[in-house]
């Protein structure tokens, strides 16, 4: 029996992509259990662990589109500093923290009123696929601020000879979420703390593992699974992927326009890096270390499925780029633009309406691997239906 592993990328309120992905998948009625039931090992980060806090929760995935979907709820989270100093920063600069970290554990626990208070170790207890000896194992990813390395929030331990010793977290389910939420710099005005145990913490992405399937696959080769047992259904928040632009040609949205450099552009760009790469290049590392397509018989090609919606052009008949879907220029301009805390309803909708183009393969889905100036598709899937395929028949 395969041992199935789903993970969740971190992305603010672009995660309701994957509660979407997750209802195409099953259905708008299914319970989060029931999804959870469905796998072996769950790994999440930032956003993601959002989504993976209300199938714990056991809320139905329409329930949970529906809470993303709530402006008051985004708000909640994302809620804004009153520090003057870290507003006249950005002022200034356009640099700087926007929300409370302090004011985001309760919105967590508001969010998860039966399980937010739930040891870790336990919130999950007794949810466990068919067939499996064990409860449903959840990784939840963060990045210790004192000690400067990952921090891995684990429901049970995963240890072994030769691999050392990987424990069980102590905190609750809320405060894990809380933990891997907490992106820096320009985002939450300090690191993440709880009210009654030691320790502080940044987002899992600054530890590479906004993208998790990469950590995913390690647990399960912890915990003693064989490397070609392993399949991972990868879900992603979205990514912007534009083409390189031809030498002396015309500027355009669907190029990649040349960066600013300089000091503040600098920080910036490393602000935000921990949603582009190496993240991104955890699909191709999960998928070497899984045995690449040894073994198996076409048409299945990987063990990991990926499926995230690339916010990318399209050619037309002509080899011209052009927006996919029948989207305008400013649409598209607007969407790639987009941070990822968009609070705003507009924001929200149109991110739905995009993953809703991607659900319906009119827009590229992000495969395992590609050409980065041609987005030419070189591993792995690049519409959502031929993923969807894939993981059906891996599964």
């Amino acid at each position: 029996m395969a041992y199935r592993i789903l993970t969740l990328d971190g992305g603010g309120s672009w995660a309701l992509i994957e509660v979407m992905a997750l209802r195409a998948l099953y259905s708008d009625q299914k319970s989060g259990h029931d999804v959870l039931a469905d796998f072996d090992l769950v790994a999440a980060n930032s956003g993601g662990s959002l989504v993976l806090g209300g199938l714990v929760e056991n809320l139905t995935l329409g329930a949970l589109l529906s809470y993303f979907q709530n402006q008051q709820n985004r708000e909640s989270i994302f809620s804004p500093t009153t520090s003057w100093g870290d507003r006249a920063l950005r002022d200034l600069t356009g640099m700087g923290p926007k929300y409370s970290a302090a004011n985001k554990l309760p919105a967590i626990q508001g969010f998860l009123p039966t399980r937010g208070t739930s040891p870790l170790v336990s919130a999950a207890a007794a949810v466990r696929r068919t067939g499996a000896s064990a409860d449903i194992h959840l990784l939840i990813t963060g990045f210790d601020y004192d000690r400067n390395r990952a921090t891995f929030f684990r429901s049970a331990p995963a240890s072994g000879a030769a691999w050392g010793t990987g424990d069980a977290a102590s905190v609750t389910l809320a405060e894990a979420l809380h933990a891997s939420t907490n992106a820096p710099v320009n985002y939450f005005d300090g690191p993440a703390q709880f009210p009654d145990r030691p320790g502080r913490y940044w987002d899992g992405a600054i530890a590479g593992c906004n993208n998790p399937v990469l950590a995913a696959v390690t647990e399960a080769l912890a915990l003693g699974q064989n490397p070609t047992d392993i399949v991972a259904l990868s879900l992603g928040t979205g990514s912007v992927a534009l083409p390189a632009p031809p030498p002396g040609g015309a500027s355009s949205p669907y190029l990649r326009p040349p960066a600013d450099s300089g000091l503040v552009a600098d920080l910036h760009k490393l602000a935000t890096s921990i949603l582009d790469d190496p993240p991104d290049i955890a699909s191709y590392l999960a998928y070497a270390m899984t045995g690449a397509s040894k073994g198996l018989k076409d048409p299945i090609k990987s063990r990991i499925v990926r499926m995230n919606p690339l916010i990318s052009p399209v050619k037309d008949p002509a080899g011209i780029w052009t927006a996919p879907g029948g989207m305008t220029a400013a649409q598209f301009t607007y969407l790639a633009n987009m941070d990822m805390d968009a609070i705003q309803q507009s924001q929200v909708n149109a991110i739905a309406a995009y993953a809703d183009l991607w659900l319906k393969s009119q827009a590229p889905n992000q495969p395992i691997r590609m050409n980065t100036d041609t987005l030419a598709c070189e591993l792995g899937d690049a519409w959502f239906q031929a993923a969807s395929a894939a993981w059906a028949a891996i599964k």
